[in-house]
């Protein structure tokens, strides 16, 4: 059993076509399906479910799959570590952080990293949590910031605070109004949201279902700045966290109403992969992130160290 094999079903199951693997990986097609009999032969089990519309792992495909991603994560980590060692290149650390998260920490992350962590050449990738934590399960992050991570999931965690979302709308909507908005009046707008698997929403959702009501989702957008633009011109509302709209509230494109009775909070975790342990330089770069929330936590409403009492309170 070779590692390229193991690449090369991890890469079919995430394509779910051998074609599309094949051309991911610069190979051949033939070449990448015998290699794939071949590992089938060499374990004595069916790997994958040949259909018209590709390829799915099977049941014994499924347990392996998890093992071929492991064991290429460690491989690739030694080898990195490795050329550390020898001096051949500086530590790369590639972080994942949220959109609201973006606006608000990269420049300063950018900023001190480099003065601090002379030996480390520092990655952002900017997507919804659930997709960073997809992201980490996979390998392609070192690190990430998450809300609202979920239990049951291979990695590591550590509560850094917990944020409070606001009620957005356009200036001037029907809506716009100088006092915080109560919980049960989310039931009126027309709100703009990602999909389920977004845990903004669902954590918007379980609140709305425990008190027996029903949000108005019309519009499911995954962009970020297309949620935004529709607030803007007063299609739909949104649930938003303060990061993602600071610069529209100081420029006066969106307005915000805090919701009240109850709040919907949700915790911002650091997480890691269980699979790696961190490197000396990850550990640095998680204790400078630290830092940087707690002062975060001191300059902005929004924010709260976890277990402190949370004030809601309009952000300025």
């Amino acid at each position: 059993m070779r590692i390229r094999q193991l690449e090369f079903f991890v890469a079919v199951c995430e394509t779910g076509s051998i074609t599309q693997a094949a051309a991911r990986l610069n190979v051949a097609q033939p070449a990448l399906g015998l290699q794939l009999k071949s590992l089938e032969d060499q374990l004595g089990v069916v790997l994958l479910e040949r259909t018209r519309r590709g390829a799915v792992p099977t049941e014994a495909g499924v347990i392996f799959l998890e093992e071929a991603r492991h064991i290429i994560r460690r491989l690739s980590e030694v080898r990195r570590r490795l050329r550390e060692f020898a001096g051949r290149q500086p530590r790369t650390i590639t972080l994942g952080l949220t959109p609201s998260l973006t606006t608000v920490l990269t420049g300063r992350l950018l900023e001190i990293v480099p003065e601090r962590l002379s030996n480390v050449r520092l990655q952002i990738f900017e997507e919804f949590s659930h997709t960073l934590l997809d992201r980490l399960g996979r390998g392609h992050l070192d690190l990430a910031l998450a809300y609202s991570v979920p239990d049951g999931l291979k990695l590591r965690r550590k509560p850094l605070l917990q944020e409070v979302l606001f009620f957005v709308c356009a200036p001037g909507s029907p809506f716009d109004h100088p006092q915080p908005l109560p919980f049960a009046d989310l039931t009126e707008p027309n709100f703009v949201m990602p999909s389920e698997r977004d845990f903004v929403r669902q954590l918007v959702e379980e609140t709305m279902a425990a008190n027996r009501m029903t949000l108005k989702v019309p519009y499911q957008v995954e962009s970020m700045q297309a949620m935004k633009e529709l607030i803007a011109r007063g299609m739909a509302c949104g649930i938003l966290p303060f990061g993602t709209i600071a610069r529209e509230l100081e420029a006066g494109i969106l307005t915000v109403r805090p919701i009240v009775s109850p709040a919907i909070t949700r915790t911002l975790s650091m997480v890691w992969s269980k699979d790696v342990a961190p490197a000396p330089q990850e550990r640095q770069l998680a204790t400078i992130i630290e830092e940087l929330l707690a002062v975060m936590c001191q300059e902005h409403p929004a924010f709260t160290a976890p277990g402190s009492a949370l004030i809601v309170s309009e952000p300025k």
